[in-house]
């Protein structure tokens, strides 16, 4: 049997509503916060992460995020548990990855456990769960997904966190965005780290699983805005794909795909033949009728391997015979340089974020930019310094194209904002 924690006693701190407001989101209505433990006792570091939040608290708050390394995967659900119960048990989802950041610190080697707390009095937040029994996201109707969702009214945003064995299928936000209003903003990730099916822990508020997907439904006086970043850029020509089956993509205009890529292997300058030789990328076009493409208008893929016999780059993932697909190469460079042109358009909302999630891909950090913690540190910076917190994910799941998809080698980033009391109070539930 799992030991249980021990409770934490004592109240949430009497602070002064408006200072402590005004410490992360003026004029607003909505506060976050933050907090992190590196202790590989998962009871202590539990302990420590949820007495941080219910000291930081002027009052119960309406949902909690927590996220765990894999080194505290045995006794996650206790941890959850743990730090739900401290805070009167809020709207609650919770999983294990193999990276995590909180504020600008990145987390990517030995134990480490985060939590991020929403309160705000005019806040509603609802977990949801799906397991084995629902079966893949294909299957889910729109009946189902609502019936999970559960919305009181529109909503804000939807956060969603996917077993990649089980719900790692662009069905996945597809079905949950069918299931709401068109715009809402529906981010995320599939998890990292597990190296088999089962592995992954999921909880929400007190279900427990090891496939499917949880999330939380924000409606209210919230406002969520979607930021993404994409981390490589294309090489060579637009190409299409003229045979493809489960397995890979046989023809590239007609020709042998391997030997596609091998022409243009040998016409590249040699760092992108090297990258791209060593790391092979495709992007599957968004919109196959547009005449230009740039940065947002590919689905970033690897290529999983290349079968020489036949000719066929094997994908992680269908490519549909007609698409349109370009090579890409990684880049550190194109990787920064997006970000911050997402977070110059962040800026211009004159209200400071409250808090943020945020979804970066195992392709980034370290292995792209040279040192851990790139992502946070510079999102962190740029928007103020508000309590974030975030994971490393086998792909992030944000808006492309004017749709909720999965893509990968990027960054999706989910800002969290309270409604500016100086607007109509009914601006939240339009």
């Amino acid at each position: 049997m799992q030991p249980r924690f021990p409770s934490i006693g004592g109240g949430f701190r009497i602070l002064d509503p408006l200072g402590s407001f005004q410490m992360h989101a003026p004029a607003t209505n909505f506060l976050t916060i933050a907090a992190s433990d590196r202790h590989a006792d998962t009871r202590t570091a539990a302990l420590a992460v949820a007495a941080t939040l219910r000291e930081s608290l002027p009052a119960p708050p309406q949902a909690l995020l927590v996220i765990a390394s894999f080194h505290h995967a045995a006794v996650v659900p206790e941890a959850v548990r743990t730090i739900r119960e401290s805070l009167d048990a809020p709207a609650t989802v919770g999983f294990t990855a193999r990276t995590l950041m909180e504020g600008s610190e990145e987390f990517d080697r030995g134990p480490a456990l985060a939590a991020m707390a929403l309160a705000g009095p005019g806040i509603r937040a609802r977990a949801f769960r799906f397991d084995h029994r629902d079966g893949p996201p294909e299957a889910w109707s729109r009946e189902l997904v609502r019936s999970r969702l559960r919305p009181m009214s529109p909503p804000r945003g939807v956060m969603v966190f996917g077993d990649p064995f089980s719900t790692g299928s662009k069905a996945l936000p597809m079905r949950l965005a069918d299931a709401v209003l068109p715009g809402v903003p529906v981010c995320g990730g599939l998890l990292s780290g597990a190296s088999q099916a089962g592995a992954n822990v999921l909880v929400a508020d007190d279900q427990v699983s090891n496939s499917g997907a949880v999330g939380l439904v924000l409606e209210g006086d919230i406002e969520v805005e979607s930021v993404i970043s994409h981390g490589t850029r294309g090489v060579g020509p637009n190409l299409v794909v003229t045979e493809a089956d489960a397995s890979g993509i046989s023809e590239l205009a007609g020709r042998p795909a391997a030997s596609v890529l091998d022409d243009l292997l040998a016409t590249l300058p040699a760092q992108d033949r090297t990258t791209l030789g060593r790391t092979p990328l495709i992007g599957i076009a968004i919109d196959a009728t547009k005449s230009q493409r740039g940065r947002g208008d590919f689905l970033v893929r690897p290529i999983a391997a290349i079968d020489r016999r036949s000719g066929t780059l094997l994908t992680t993932g269908r490519v549909p015979r007609g698409s349109t697909i370009q090579f890409h190469v990684r880049d550190a460079a194109i990787a920064a340089d997006d970000l911050d042109m997402s977070l110059d358009l962040a800026i211009l909302d004159d209200r400071p974020p409250a808090g943020i999630l945020l979804a970066g891909s195992a392709g980034r950090g370290a292995s792209l930019f040279g040192a851990s913690g790139h992502d946070s540190g510079r999102i962190h910076e740029r928007l103020g310094e508000p309590p974030l917190i975030g994971f490393e994910a086998a792909a992030e799941i944000a808006s492309f194209g004017g749709q909720p998809r999965i893509a990968g080698l990027g960054l999706s980033a989910m800002i969290l904002r309270g409604r500016d009391m100086r607007r109509n109070p009914s601006d939240a539930d339009r």
